[in-house]
């Protein structure tokens, strides 16, 4: 299969894609798309938000003077919010699957695969497609925000804040809620299917592999949630 046909497989036929990638890793176009995609999406994002409204979002919930409210305001523009935000994507997205790649790694080892780190790699980055559904939905959403007025979480409207929950920047579970949505979703199911076509193992064991990291990220987000909204 070539890259572009592993691409679309990924969604309708995860497990003949998941194949393909075991036989020749192709990384370099999943990862372009999802590295530059998602940066030239929030730098179009930055450039049609209306900046004193996103600032009143940002910082409305914080209890300050009005010379540190004009402080704040002013370090918080629109280049440098545009910067900070795309220089985070180029370099955390790599380095979160990097980690990704050397705990698959050690889970292999532990499992009994000699499967290398190089595939692995290659695993992180293509079981991450599904988020590419990302772009497209923020792009629709940019163009129906004709008043330039989107808050950052409402430019993911696959998230189950957006979907379900419809809660304000300012509550300790909006983070939460905005993290977990439709594409990271499908992206679990498509990483069970690969690593128990890689390494022969059971459903029940590629998932626990899969999700282990996943519950505790997310369970110790929720407790840390918890702590702030009981306080």
């Amino acid at each position: 299969m070539s890259p572009t046909s592993t691409l679309l497989a990924i969604f309708v036929e995860p497990a003949k894609a998941m194949q393909a990638v075991r036989e020749k890793s192709m990384i370099w176009l999943p990862l372009l798309l999802l590295m530059v995609g998602s940066a030239l999406l929030w730098v179009w994002y930055f450039q049609i938000v209306d900046i004193d409204w996103l600032q009143d979002q940002m910082l409305g919930g914080q209890n300050m003077p009005a010379e540190q409210m004009a402080a704040a305001k002013s370090f918080m523009s629109r280049g440098f919010l545009m910067g900070s935000t795309v220089i985070s994507i180029l370099i955390m997205l790599p380095l979160m699957m990097l980690i990704s790649a050397v705990y698959y790694l050690l889970s292999a080892k532990v499992v009994g695969s000699d499967i290398g780190f190089g595939k692995w790699f290659a695993f992180s980055i293509w079981t991450s497609v599904p988020v590419l559904l990302l772009i497209p939905a923020g792009v629709i959403k940019i163009l129906m925000a004709g008043n330039g007025q989107l808050t950052q979480q409402a430019l993911n409207p696959l998230s189950l804040n957006e979907l379900l929950f419809h809660l304000p920047m300012s509550s300790p579970w909006s983070g939460l809620a905005n993290a977990i949505h439709i594409p990271s979703i499908w992206a679990a199911v498509v990483a069970i299917i690969g690593y128990k076509l890689w390494t022969a193992k059971s459903t029940v064991t590629s998932a626990i592999v899969v999700l282990l990291p996943l519950v505790v990220i997310y369970g110790g987000w929720a407790a840390f949630a918890f702590l702030r909204s009981a306080a």
